[in-house]
């Protein structure tokens, strides 16, 4: 995969007992899925293949309509994108409510910089 950025046109979010999922698509097919499952509170991104890539966010950051991943090298590799992975978000700003709200949930142990309605929040812990 190139520099390009993937793009998503619709953000989706799922939670149940067992997991809260972020699930990003474009023209109705699932680019990437953002899952935590609460057993064992392990973080995972799946790519469109189903390809599953665990523990795999050392970084992330929402700013506008742009979300950038820092993947480890392990993650990248399995899902075959860069480290550096970049989704351009396509969607209005209730949904970048909804996808800010969950990433926060979800990458809860990754650090990050995210835009809110109050302002740049960051987290390098």
């Amino acid at each position: 995969m190139d520099g390009t950025a993937l793009r998503a046109d619709r953000a989706d979010v799922r939670r149940t007992g067992d997991e809260h999922t972020l699930i990003l698509s474009a023209s109705g097919v699932h680019v990437m899925l953002i899952r935590l499952r609460y057993d064992g509170w392990v973080d995972e991104v799946i790519d469109g293949a189903g390809t599953v890539a665990t523990w795999a966010v050392n970084a992330w950051t929402l700013i506008d309509h742009d979300l950038s991943l820092e993947l480890g090298r392990p993650a990248a590799a399995t899902l075959g994108v860069p480290c550096d992975l970049r989704v351009r978000l396509d969607v209005d700003d209730d949904a970048i409510g909804r996808v800010r709200a969950a990433l926060l949930e979800i990458l809860q142990s990754a650090c990050f910089v995210v835009d809110t309605p109050e302002g740049r929040v960051t987290d390098w812990s």
